[in-house]
């Protein structure tokens, strides 16, 4: 059977996959291995749940199938567990060393100055491939029926009237082309600054502004959620009666359904640690 992938937002993921690592209500190996065991994920699977909602902006996690009526049970406790675990494992040498080379990696090349060919330059360039063309076009005709020859025979009139004219240093070719390749390199460093504009946002040097802008973004994401919002059902599944509820984001969807006991303890607790954070 094939594996689904279901994407979830910031506090679901802490709901899900830390569930092997809580402090207060679940404190012995066996009742860790006993939960995983129960989510249908690996605890392997969990850790890099969270490592990756932090790393890449979005938290997922694999067949969790029941994890719904684990949580049932103790919702509000656990959800502080899990936030706890979640914000400690954030805050480790070991996800700083994993962010360091996520950073590292994502960091724009910047391409190489290649000094601008002269028009002298590229006439003798274009000369000199035009002069090989020919030759390679004669040897051509030369391996060829008298027909073939015949039918070929404009291609090598052509190179060689634009050798004739490639003799004449003011032919207004060699000026297009030395634009063109201006215009090039002035646009790969003006792609290669654009790109350092948004890696400079998105991988920040300071790790806490990183951890505070995914913070945000669910702070964002999940803000206004009507708990008491009407649902329908629709094509086999539950839809919002208010449209614009409907249109929102998927995080904003996911908070509605987890409640609001779990979701407003989750923006609570991300509000807290952006506090600390500043």
């Amino acid at each position: 059977m094939k594996r689904t992938r279901t994407y979830l937002p910031l506090w679901t993921l802490v709901i899900l996959l830390s569930a092997g690592f809580l402090f207060s209500s679940y404190k012995s190996r066996q009742a860790v291995d006993d939960i995983w065991k129960a989510l249908g994920i690996s605890r392997e699977a969990g850790t890099d749940g969270i490592k990756n909602s932090f790393l890449h902006g979005y938290l997922y996690y694999y067949g969790a199938r029941n994890a719904k009526n684990i949580v049932l049970n103790n919702r509000k406790a656990i959800a502080q567990d899990l936030l706890a675990y979640t914000k400690q494992y954030i805050s480790s040498p070991i996800f700083k060393k994993q962010y360091e080379d996520l950073r590292k990696g994502a960091q724009p090349q910047q391409p190489a100055t290649v000094k601008l060919r002269t028009i002298e330059e590229i006439q003798k360039e274009e000369i000199a491939k035009t002069e090989k063309s020919i030759k390679d076009t004669e040897k051509t005709l030369k391996e060829m029926s008298a027909d073939m020859a015949k039918s070929m025979q404009p291609i090598l009139d052509m190179q060689k009237q634009n050798l004739k004219e490639y003799q004449n240093p003011r032919n207004p070719l060699f000026a297009t082309i030395q634009q063109s390749e201006k215009y090039q390199q002035e646009d790969e460093q003006r792609r290669y600054q654009e790109n350092m504009e948004f890696w400079k946002k998105n991988y920040p040097e300071n790790i806490n502004q990183f951890i505070a802008d995914k913070l945000q973004k669910m702070l964002n994401a999940t803000k206004g959620i009507d708990y008491n919002a009407a649902l329908v059902e629709k094509y086999n599944k539950k839809r919002f009666v208010n449209p614009a509820y409907e249109a929102k984001n998927t995080e904003w969807k996911q908070g509605f359904r987890a409640g609001k006991e779990v979701t407003e303890t989750a923006r609570t607790f991300a509000q807290q640690w952006l506090e600390e954070l500043k």
